[in-house]
């Protein structure tokens, strides 16, 4: 879960100017899916919402209309996340609706969401996303699973983020598509998964200093292919070996093109029904086409803790490493590094509590540069009716980094904001 944040300073004469704003601006309805399922595409809203509410919805014979609005008022310190701050407020609205069937075998699912963000001072920071998605579950033969997600998206690189390199005008966007298929066997001693994905990244040219800046060479696509066996020794213990190839293809400069892979190999543990856990060790390697270029290979390594002690406490760990595209014709790849972990715990029967903190490095192939992030979040949510909750939170960030031109900076942000779902 991911939390959110309002701003306690801004006042009540702010908050309806940053109310105004986003009514008047302009905002082109789009959606995006939080509900993608294959591994290498997660077609959602780059940003998660507050914990969520089991909603009614509306039937329509044997499917189910989700529609659902979040919409908050946030401060942040640093809106660029760079160390010079420039402060700011800010609208979000976050509208989404999902057609999910109801079907007693199989099932198929239809998403759109959209955010748009409208800010107080900094226009140019303004920004729409939104994305479309459907996918399906076909169950057959002997506990066979055949999942399918595919999905358009525009996108923007968020301030700070690896992608986020040239200090452009506005913040880089770009479309997406892609999907995947997974077919797995579970249910005996031997289970297994195997999926393919493939994704695509058009970037949109961008402005620096009112001048246009291309992209292109960003442009880039992913494929990768994904098989997982998991042995059951007993009900609670398990063996799993992990095998991921992938291959990253530039529309320019295709030196930079790499294949690689990632083999793990561990442990899964269910020490209770309330308590499980995964823990795997490997190695990950990414050869460039270009031979003058360095190649990526480390340590890889994954871990999934998931412990609910009460009905009332809930408590998850996970981390895990992936090669990510270059945002730079310098290099060809990014080895990025998470660990995140989140509590949420519920306060009576109408206020959860949620604390989240993580740690991120990106490390640059190509040229001498790594950068670390730790960031922390918490929130408390009220229920206010079976279909309306407020929240309110507060959440801190700070990188710093080491080699050529590390990006550094600190920040904080605190919002309050509201969650309708039908």
């Amino acid at each position: 879960m991911r939390l959110a944040f309002a701003p306690t300073g801004l006042g009540r004469k702010r908050f309806q100017r940053a109310a105004a704003l986003w009514l008047t601006g302009s905002f082109v309805p789009a959606f995006l899916s939080g509900t993608a399922r294959a591994q290498d595409y997660p077609v959602e809203v780059p940003e998660s919402v507050v914990e969520q509410t089991d909603a009614e919805g509306i039937r329509i014979g044997t499917m189910k209309v989700l529609p659902r609005v979040n919409f908050d008022l946030r401060y942040d310190t640093n809106i660029y996340n760079q160390r010079s701050k420039i402060d700011d407020g800010v609208a979000v609205v976050r509208p989404s609706v999902s057609l999910q069937s109801d079907f007693s075998r199989h099932a198929l699912h239809f998403d759109a969401a959209a955010e748009g963000r409208r800010y107080l001072d900094t226009s140019a920071e303004n920004s729409n996303q939104w994305s479309l998605s459907a996918g399906g579950r076909l169950d057959f033969a002997d506990r066979f699973v055949l999942d399918g997600d595919f999905g358009v998206a525009r996108r923007i690189e968020r301030r700070g983020t690896f992608g986020d390199q040239f200090f452009t005008d506005r913040p880089v966007s770009y479309n997406e598509y892609g999907g995947g298929l997974r077919l797995s066997r579970g249910g005996g001693i031997i289970e297994w998964q195997i999926g393919v994905s493939s994704r695509k990244l058009d970037y949109n040219d961008a402005r620096q200093n009112g001048l246009p800046v291309d992209q292109s060479f960003r442009d880039v696509r992913r494929d990768a292919v994904t098989f997982r066996v998991d042995y059951r020794r007993s009900d609670t213990f398990g063996l799993f070996v992990r095998a991921t190839g992938n291959r990253l293809a530039y529309d320019i400069g295709t030196g930079r093109n790499s294949k690689g892979f990632s083999v793990v190999g561990g442990v899964s543990y269910r020490i209770t029904d309330l308590v499980t856990a995964e823990a795997a060790l490997g190695y990950v390697k990414q050869d460039t086409r270009d031979p003058a270029r360095p190649d990526i290979g480390a340590m890889d390594y994954h871990v999934s803790v998931k412990w609910t002690p009460t009905a009332r406490t809930r408590f998850e760990l996970k981390g895990e490493r992936t090669v990510e595209r270059s945002p730079l014709m310098l290099g060809s790849a990014v080895l990025q590094s998470t660990l995140v972990g989140n509590a949420s715990i519920a306060l009576g029967s109408r206020t959860l509590v949620g604390i989240e903190a993580g740690f991120l490095r990106n490390e640059y192939e190509g040229f001498d540069r790594r950068e670390s992030r730790v960031f922390g979040e918490a929130t408390v949510t009220r229920t206010i009716s079976t279909r309306i909750a407020a929240f309110v939170g507060v959440s801190a960030r700070r990188q710093r980094g080491s080699g050529i031109n590390p990006r550094e900076y600190d920040g904080a942000a605190v919002r309050v904001g509201a969650r309708i779902a039908i």
